[in-house]
Order: C-alpha cells, then sequence, then structure tokens
C-alpha cells in the first residue's frame, strides 16, 4: 500500500453561500444542572427571522460516478451526494442554514448526512470541527477521502468519520472510529442522520420484522404494518428503530424522480436503523421550521446500537471503529440482492484516524491557557470544556474568574463540595446562582439555597426562572408573583406565570395566557402542554392541546437529554 500522500487535485476546495439564520444564545449563564439543556455547550433560545448571506467552505470528493460536499464548518456534515451519471441529489440539501428548537442544544441544523456523538443529535451541528484530508492508491483505483471530527467538550471523547471515494466507485465510504480517552465511562450513542427528500411518492425501504414505532404512543408493529413504508401512509412525526435485523440494507426511493438511496453495513458492527418521518399531516410543518418554509424532509439512520433509548457507558481506554456504505439507487429493483462492496480499503495505523485535538476554536484557547501560551479565556465564568484536565492550571491562576471557572469545572466532574468552597467567598452574582443551585440540587439545603438565588444575576430569565421554581418548591407564592411581575418579557418568565395562576386557583386564567401568547415550536418539550392539560383537569374538561403551544405530542421516549439516562 503506498504512503499516504498531499491531497490530491481530485479533493477540491470550494465556498458554497447560503442563507444563514443567527441562532440567539437563550442565555450567557452556565446552563449547569439543567436537564433540558447540555452544558458547556451554549443552548439557544431562537433564531434570527431575517437571514444575512454567509459563505461555508466545502471539502469535495469526487470520481466518475459520483461528487461528495463535506463542510467542517457544520459539524463535519456531507452537504451534497450527487449522482453523476443521472445528475440527482441523493440528500435532502437544505437550502439554507436555519437553526431550530431541537435538543440537546436547541439549534438543529438539517439536511445532509450528520454525525452525533455521544448524543443525538451533536452538539457541534453547527460548528467547525478538526479535519484533514489524504489519498492513496489501492488495487481499486485511487482512494480519496476527507476525515472530520472532534474531542467531545462535555467528556473528551474523540469521534472521527473517515468519508472516502474508491476509484470510480459510485459507494460513499464512511468509516468510524470512536475513543474514549478519559479517565471515567461516560454514556454515549452514535447515530449517522442522513436527510432525504420527502414527498408522497417517497417509499421507505427497510427490512420486514418487528420494529418500535415512536410517535404519540410507543408500540412494537411488525413492518411494514398498514402500509406505513409509504410516505404518503404516515400522518403524524414518527420514528421507527428495527429491533433486531441481520440484513445489510436500508434505504429510500423517490418514485417520482426515479433515484433513491442505499445504506449497507454489517449488522454485527452497525446494527441501529431507524427512520424519522413528520408525516404528511399538521405534523409536517414542523420539518419547515429547519427549511425555507416550502420543502419537507425525512431522515434514514444507522449507528452500533439499535434504538436511541440505549445510552451505555464507553468504558475508558477502548475504541470502536466500524464502516458502512451509501450508495445511489437508479431503479427500484437496485434494492433487491444487495451485497456489501469489496474494495481494497487501506488498513489504518495505531495512529490513524485521529486528528491530533483538532476541533473548535473555543477548545483551543483553553489548551493555550494549559500549555502556558494564552491568558484564561474571556468567557471562562460560564463555558469551560470540562472534557479537558483543566484542574491545576485553574488552581495556579490566582484571579476570581479562575476561581470561578475551576468550579464549573468541578461541576462537571460532580465534584460539588469542591466547587462550593471555591464559590462562597465570590460575592458577583453569577457566583451567587451557583452556590444557590449546588446547595439546592446536591444537597437539598433549600432555605440556604434561597439566599444566594435571590442574590443571582436576575436580569437573566433563567436565572429568574430557577428562582422561581425554588420559591415555589417553598410556596412563597406572594413573593413569586413580584419577582415574575419585574421580570423583563421571555417565554420561560410566561410559562411560569401561567404555573403560578395555575397554583393560584385560577386554570381560566393559566389557559389565557398559553393562548394569548406566541410560542416557538420546542421539539421533545413539554412544559406548557402539561400546564394546559392540569388546567383542564381542573375545569373537568378535556380540550385537546393546541397546535399554537409549540410542542409536538411524542410519548416519552429517548436519551436525548444531558443527566445521562433514558426517558422510558
Amino acid at each position: 500500500m503506498a504512503s499516504i500522500s498531499q491531497p490530491p487535485e481530485s479533493i477540491l476546495k470550494q465556498n458554497l453561500t447560503l442563507p444563514y439564520f443567527a441562532p440567539e444564545p437563550l442565555s450567557e449563564l452556565p446552563l449547569v444542572y439543567q436537564r433540558d439543556h447540555l452544558f458547556p455547550y451554549t443552548s439557544y433560545g431562537s433564531t434570527q427571522s431575517t437571514p444575512s448571506q454567509r459563505q461555508f467552505e466545502l471539502l469535495v470528493l469526487e470520481n466518475a460516478a459520483v461528487r461528495v460536499s463535506i463542510c467542517p464548518e457544520l459539524g463535519g456534515r456531507v452537504m451534497s451526494y450527487l449522482d453523476k451519471s443521472t445528475g440527482k441529489e441523493l440528500l435532502f440539501s437544505n437550502p439554507v442554514v436555519k437553526p431550530t428548537r431541537i435538543l440537546p442544544i436547541w439549534g438543529f441544523i438539517s439536511g445532509g448526512i450528520e454525525f452525533n456523538f455521544p448524543i443525538a443529535h451533536s452538539p457541534t451541528s453547527i460548528a467547525r470541527v478538526g479535519h484533514t484530508t489524504g489519498s492513496t492508491q489501492t488495487a481499486d483505483g485511487n482512494y480519496h477521502y476527507v476525515r472530520v471530527g472532534e474531542r467531545e467538550a462535555r467528556t473528551g471523547m474523540e469521534w472521527v468519520v473517515e468519508l472516502g471515494l474508491c476509484g470510480d466507485h459510485p459507494a460513499l465510504i464512511q468509516r468510524t472510529a470512536l475513543r474514549n480517552p478519559s479517565s471515567k465511562a461516560h454514556p454515549w450513542m452514535m447515530w449517522t442522520n442522513c436527510a432525504v427528500p420527502s414527498t408522497p411518492h417517497t417509499e421507505f425501504i427497510f427490512p420486514s420484522g418487528k420494529t418500535l414505532c415512536h410517535n404519540s404512543q410507543l408500540t412494537e408493529i411488525q413492518w411494514p404494518s398498514a402500509e406505513c413504508n409509504w410516505e404518503k401512509n404516515i400522518h403524524e412525526m414518527t420514528g421507527f428503530f428495527w429491533q433486531s435485523s441481520r440484513d445489510y440494507s436500508f434505504g429510500v426511493y423517490h418514485h417520482d424522480t426515479d433515484s433513491g438511496l442505499i445504506h449497507l453495513a454489517d449488522p454485527k458492527q452497525v446494527p441501529g436503523k431507524k427512520l424519522w418521518t413528520y408525516g404528511h399531516g399538521t405534523d409536517s410543518e414542523w420539518a419547515k421550521e429547519s427549511t425555507d418554509g416550502l420543502l419537507s424532509y425525512s431522515e434514514i439512520q444507522s449507528g452500533p446500537l439499535c434504538d436511541q433509548g440505549q445510552k451505555p457507558l464507553f468504558p475508558p481506554g477502548v475504541e470502536m471503529r466500524f464502516e458502512e456504505y451509501w450508495l445511489p439507487a437508479r431503479r427500484r429493483d437496485d434494492f433487491n440482492a444487495l451485497e456489501l462492496p469489496t474494495l481494497d480499503l487501506p488498513i489504518w495505523s495505531k495512529q490513524e484516524p485521529w486528528l491530533g485535538y483538532k476541533h473548535s476554536p473555543w477548545q483551543s484557547a483553553w489548551e493555550a491557557f494549559i500549555a502556558g501560551k494564552g491568558k484564561l479565556p474571556d468567557n471562562a465564568r460560564s463555558r469551560i470544556p470540562t472534557g479537558l484536565d483543566l484542574e491545576s492550571s485553574l488552581r495556579t491562576n490566582k484571579s476570581a474568574d479562575a476561581k470561578e471557572a475551576l468550579a464549573l469545572w468541578l461541576i462537571g466532574q460532580q465534584r460539588h463540595n469542591e466547587a462550593l468552597d471555591l464559590l462562597l467567598p465570590l460575592k458577583h452574582s453569577s457566583a451567587q446562582r451557583l452556590v444557590g443551585l449546588i446547595l439546592w440540587k446536591t444537597r437539598n439545603e433549600t432555605k440556604q439555597a434561597l439566599k444566594h438565588l435571590r442574590r443571582g444575576p436576575m436580569h437573566d430569565p433563567v436565572a429568574v426562572t430557577e428562582l422561581d421554581q425554588l420559591l415555589e418548591q417553598l410556596h412563597l407564592h406572594g413573593e413569586r408573583a413580584t419577582l415574575l411581575h419585574a421580570a423583563r418579557p421571555h417565554r420561560l418568565i410566561v410559562e411560569r406565570q401561567a404555573q403560578l395562576a395555575l397554583i393560584q386557583g385560577k386554570p381560566e386564567q393559566t389557559l389565557k395566557i398559553l393562548t394569548n401568547t406566541i410560542w416557538p415550536r420546542e421539539h421533545q418539550r413539554y412544559v406548557r402542554s402539561d400546564l394546559w392539560n392540569q388546567a383542564c383537569q381542573l375545569l373537568g374538561n378535556n380540550w385537546p392541546v393546541p397546535n399554537s403551544l409549540g410542542e409536538d405530542s411524542l410519548a416519552s421516549f429517548g436519551a436525548y437529554w444531558s443527566d445521562e439516562k433514558a426517558s422510558i
């Protein structure tokens, strides 16, 4: 096998300009002790309604059969997979970049092929990840590849996906490597999420057999029950997980365009098969949240776990490697009698395919700080990569900002008492908030916690909401009313006002607040729906939750939250 060379001319760099709807952070505070948020990542509370034109750098792989475009600035996703023989795009290639409110950072974008580790969806799907390119000669021709990946900021675990083309074969080769170089076991999942166009003429081609069906109910069906292998027959947002399958393939075929996409993998390595669709009922509007408002899409997914309710521990020192393939389908018959491609792929050395900790710039700033080559990062009091070993460097720095940053890092290590000792002498509002949260969430010392949360940053709706939740627990509803009345307008505050009305025995007021407010769509968050149902129960009626509340009706399932356990 020839040695890897510099990127050949067939791996091109191109620029793509797209309308970009910038996401806006929910808060500048560190969102610790909150199941709905994934510290140390930023959570987004809204997206600008007017886009700007933003240029993205693409790495383009091309041979005689296909052209593949990859964007390191968007989590390393595959933006386009073009079948050159037909001129047809095989993916849902989104014409906009428009983050929407989906877990875990509430900044999900749709389109292309997305790589999600150690949680779905990837917390870096709208961030730059590391990348490298290369080429080697094989018996099947030149093998050109792009590698994308990073060290995950929360845990320090690493992922790399190698995307390659071999000779003139049309298969997009995906080789994945995962490892945990840290000293602790961490919960994980790994799913490759491929967005495809969705029309009434779309057929989903998956193995027959036992399938977990997740929509407004959680049921087990025999695929393809009720002809649900056709998009037109699915009327609500639904996820399907194949519980056991010896089949190597699945995919999608569009009968209106005579094109489709096939996925192939050894089920011993990659048993996970998932289909997600918003359906062709009223839920289809949800798909348009992250598009230009006209287009819809579905997702076909693969992974080494069987469903997204599984989140096992990844042991320290362990590596996992597997490969899979994507292929164009030019006829429906292409799905018959499929076999794994037998291509002469280069064998990774012990040092491959790891990227040498290439990752987002904010982690690089912390590495420079550790090495004594950079100052304490400006956002140290709100955002700190808990997967990096920062303790020694932060203890050496005697500034108040370093103490608060160290406390955050210790919280990430579950060393709450040590964090508390560092924070107690600090008087500024952000430190007082953290003291209150530690006392409340880890010690249940609610009265002591209240003193500190009252001194927190009351300009921030997250801090106000936290204080209000503790006041509710202590039955201090008069103080709640004063607090919420004085708070600046925000949907989190309005939700708490609706909840307070319910506690005060005013369910009609709760319903009025909920119906008179314009809410964003938020996937798998049910605060407003729960308030609606509680108010209706008190009133003795059974009014359905209105779509205007902006929450879906999925049954409880999945391990998409930050508390390291599934919700089943």
